[in-house]
């Protein structure tokens, strides 16, 4: 049998632990007085978001809509297949080249601006916001960017991050009939006979799409609806079509050693599974079982596949709060 430890051992390690625990509030008290820092650790615990700092209604996504049917586009990401459907329509992609160089223009502009005119500080937090803002006009392919960019401190400035997690949690939502008739086109049926109730508008929204509470009809379980945004296929698409050719671009200069086309590639196969509801609702299945074997204290809600498509998704409502927002004893009960 081995040694059972003394109570001199135990009481050695509670205090060690207890020095450690002081030693971390006292780096933590430090970095609090610091105004940069204190931004930076608040917004990597997502703490700077608040409901009233939502993307204003007033800011609309620039999506780009096609006369022609998008059922050429390929549903898996196909960069050839791609090419092969921008390639044929030109004036499409001009034109969406032409919303990007605008609206990046005029940004980068008074960017340089700023600089040129040692201003950069005192414009930055309104820079951040316009950033944000036209990052969310963009549409998804770039808000997804602006995501992932939220979370870079070695890229952005503490005032951007805080800026762009915005971005994380609800961008301008789309008219809500036109998600009625998406649903109504996705499950062959009009809302009402799926849902005896549906909110009157979105509880929220995001790059791909907007969520509806509602309540099934055949066996009144509350419910959230996803519907995803009209054009979504289309817009990202010809912005990794117009992204990846700039890349190619690239390659012809060896002093640039970044491979755009990699990482448009890499990102993009991920990308292109979010866009599949039924993909998203047979993963939240696969992941509920995993955590109802390892760890039974995470909820995950219930997919409804019968009311799924590739286009809106039903799962169980859940009420709950961001773990950004939750006390230190939620946190370690998990």
């Amino acid at each position: 049998m081995g040694k059972t430890p003394s109570n001199k051992q135990v009481n050695g390690a509670s205090t060690r632990m207890q020095d450690v625990s002081q030693e971390i509030k006292r780096m933590r008290a430090q970095m609090e007085e610091n105004e940069q820092l204190s931004i930076l650790m608040k917004g990597l615990r997502g703490q700077n978001l608040k409901d009233t700092q939502f993307a204003d209604d007033s800011i609309k996504l620039r999506l780009v809509e096609v006369d022609e049917s998008s059922e050429f586009l390929p549903l898996v990401y196909d960069p050839d297949t791609i090419a092969a459907y921008w390639g044929k329509r030109p004036r499409a992609v001009a034109t969406r080249i032409v919303q990007l160089l605008s609206v990046a223009g005029g940004f980068l502009s008074r960017l340089a601006w700023d600089l040129i005119n040692n201003k950069i500080k005192e414009s930055e937090v309104s820079r951040a916001i316009e950033l944000r803002e036209i990052v969310t006009s963009l549409g998804p392919a770039y808000i997804k960017l602006g995501q992932a960019l939220s979370i870079r401190p070695d890229i952005l400035s503490p005032a951007a991050m805080t800026e762009l997690q915005k971005l994380c949690d609800k961008v301008p939502s789309f008219p809500d009939d036109v998600a009625m008739a998406l649903i109504e086109e996705e499950l062959g049926q009009p809302w009402f006979n799926v849902y005896s109730e549906l909110s009157s508008s979105p509880i929220a929204a995001a790059s791909l799409g907007q969520v509806y509470k509602g309540r099934l009809k055949e066996n009144g379980d509350l419910v959230a609806v996803k519907v995803q945004r009209p054009f979504v296929l289309e817009t990202v698409t010809v912005d990794l079509y117009v992204i990846r050719h700039l890349g190619l671009f690239l390659r012809k200069f060896p002093q640039i050693s970044v491979d755009v086309v990699g990482l448009v590639d890499e990102w993009a196969a991920r990308f292109f599974e979010e866009l599949d509801y039924v993909n998203e609702g047979e993963n939240g299945t696969l992941f509920a079982a995993m955590m109802k074997k390892d760890l039974p204290q995470v909820v995950v809600p219930k997919t409804y596949q019968k009311y799924t498509s590739r286009k809106v998704l039903t799962t169980g409502w859940v009420d709950g709060e961001k773990l950004s927002q939750s006390t230190e004893s939620d946190v370690g009960e998990l």
